[in-house]
């Protein structure tokens, strides 16, 4: 990129110039012209003085101007579930194609801007979005780029996506509590958790609680329920530090697979999953099910949106696990309120 000025009307127009620099043009009524505006775009749209001096810059052989090169980067890293808009003032903003759960590829993202060719920002992954939402912005980082080291830069990801929406696609949930929730309680609970899973589309169908806690009769309702299209399954009353807890003793005659046995997060620290098949089973402590925030507002979109549960989504949900502080930030501008109300 060459950085010069340009007179206007007494020398010919540099090819792919652009403005370096805002211009304000007093002889026009005191029209503002941005950086990265193309030349030619400003000659013809306003009336120049004579030989006024303009800062531009030219482009070199092999590099490409900032649109371009921010487009490029926007078609890079956008997954499945988005869309993005014209490049403006040299930035391209990627939205949410669609209401779904956000995953960021960290890793892929940090590769990507340690280059120093790309500027590259998002949403927290598992943001919760509504359709037309910012997630994420992509941007050149200078007026032109060369198109090789773009490429270089590119090449990090691989051919893999950083940001991508997946829809929510489980729909079907029952609720199973034992007989240390109470049947006022559970009344709470299940309207509270009911509440909750409507926003993402999903239903609270059956809710049970048992007289005795049973260890076979628990695995036989989960059982029936699984056979039956549940696509997620609740339980309440269990205590995770008893190893010998009826609910966690009908997950393993029911040879599922715990996959979290305690969540690196606040509230919800004794909060379990398993997995009976390909159907997650969660195991809610009494500060999960009665409206609080906690980690179930955090986990339940995963869930519903088919993304697996497992300790290394825990790892990462560590970092910003205590979500008092956090969690506003993963759900859409009109759900904040809500958690405003609760935090009053």
């Amino acid at each position: 990129m060459r950085r010069t000025w340009y007179l206007a009307g007494r020398e010919p127009l540099p090819t792919g110039a652009v403005l370096r620099r805002d211009l304000i043009l007093h002889s026009d009524g005191r029209r503002q012209f941005r950086r990265g505006t193309p030349l030619e775009e400003l000659l013809s749209q306003a009336s120049v003085p004579e030989g006024l001096r303009i800062p531009i810059a030219v482009p070199d052989a092999g590099e490409i101007e900032q649109h371009e090169a921010s487009l490029r980067i926007a078609r890079a890293v956008a997954g499945t579930g988005t869309r993005f808009d014209a490049p403006h003032q040299g930035q391209v903003t990627i939205r949410a194609g669609q209401f779904g759960l956000v995953r960021v590829d960290e890793q892929g993202l940090q590769r990507l801007v340690r280059t120093g060719a790309a500027l590259v920002a998002t949403v927290l992954d598992g943001r919760v979005a509504e359709e037309g939402e910012v997630i994420a912005i992509a941007k050149a980082p200078s007026l032109f780029v060369r198109v090789e080291r773009l490429e270089r830069a590119l090449a990090v990801l691989a051919g893999r996506s950083v940001v991508h929406v997946a829809p929510f696609r489980r729909r079907r949930v029952a609720l199973l509590a034992g007989a240390r929730v109470r049947p006022a309680a559970l009344e709470v609970a299940g309207r509270a958790l009911g509440q909750k899973l409507a926003r993402f589309g999903a239903r609270l169908e059956e809710i049970e609680r048992l007289d005795a806690d049973d260890t076979s009769v628990i695995a036989q309702r989960i059982a029936h329920w699984v056979a039956g299209g549940i696509e997620l399954v609740l339980t309440a009353g269990s205590i995770m530090l008893d190893p010998d807890d009826p609910f966690l003793r009908a997950v393993r005659r029911l040879r599922a697979e715990r996959t979290v046995h305690g969540a690196p997060v606040d509230p919800g620290t004794m909060f379990w999953v398993a997995y009976r098949d390909t159907v997650p089973i969660f195991g809610l402590a009494s500060c999960e099910m009665y409206g609080r925030t906690s980690v179930f507002d955090l986990i339940v979109p995963f869930a519903l949106a088919d993304e697996r549960i497992d300790r290394p989504l825990m790892a990462r949900l560590a970092h910003g696990g205590l979500l008092v502080d956090t969690q506003a930030a993963r759900v859409p501008p009109r759900w904040r309120r809500e958690l405003e109300t609760e935090s009053e």
